[in-house]
């Protein structure tokens, strides 16, 4: 009886580590800079792409066939490797962007003096408190501030800002403040300064 249940522990131990060892590879086929899904540097597409621009420049190509490639076939290439390079340069920006994003949120608030005049645009997600001086808030497209000391929007272009109150921008569509005089204020999160 014994020797019936041992055996059926290492059947059920075999078979238990047979599964995992192979949803363990399944997982590691598909994994971003694995052998089977490479990553690709910036400087490889501009390879291919100058090959392939050669290639079409000469009327070559490595398919079968008579080596003819009719004019539409060639603009269709180009249009198609042009929507390829500008996604991948689109996708470098947004990675950029997305790097100043998250630098500016770890590294905490930033003291900023800021002159009368001058206009501080905040981005989605940015924080800021006025330390000292006047502003007032400057509405964007698709609304104003909040402060979140008191739970109130600030949606009306205009409205006095209150010394030491946590605001916070939405979005990324003009919203801020307008130094009405000489401030300190602390920000974390992406701004300009105009």
């Amino acid at each position: 009886m014994f020797k019936r249940k041992s055996r059926i522990a290492l059947l059920a131990c075999f078979v238990l580590s047979f599964v995992v060892i192979v949803i363990s590879s399944a997982q590691g086929a598909g994994q971003p800079g694995s052998d089977a899904d490479p990553l690709v540097t910036k400087s490889y597409v501009d390879q291919k792409f100058a090959q392939l621009s050669a290639q079409i420049a000469s009327g070559s190509g490595s398919g079968s066939g008579s080596g003819n490639v009719d004019n539409a076939t060639i603009s269709a290439l180009q249009t198609d490797v042009g929507d390829l390079t500008k996604f991948v340069l689109d996708a470098l920006q947004e990675i950029d962007y997305l790097k100043g994003r998250v630098d500016a949120l770890e590294n905490g608030f930033v003291t900023v003096e800021a002159k009368a005049g001058q206009k501080i645009i905040l981005s989605a997600g940015s924080e800021a408190i006025l330390r000292s001086g006047a502003a007032q808030t400057i509405v964007g497209t698709y609304g104003g501030l909040v402060d979140a000391s008191v739970g109130e929007d600030l949606d009306e272009n205009g409205m006095q800002v209150t010394v030491q109150h946590l605001l916070i921008s939405a979005r990324s569509d003009g919203r801020g403040l307008e130094i009405k005089e000489n401030a300190w204020l602390l920000i974390r999160g992406a701004y300009t300064v105009k």
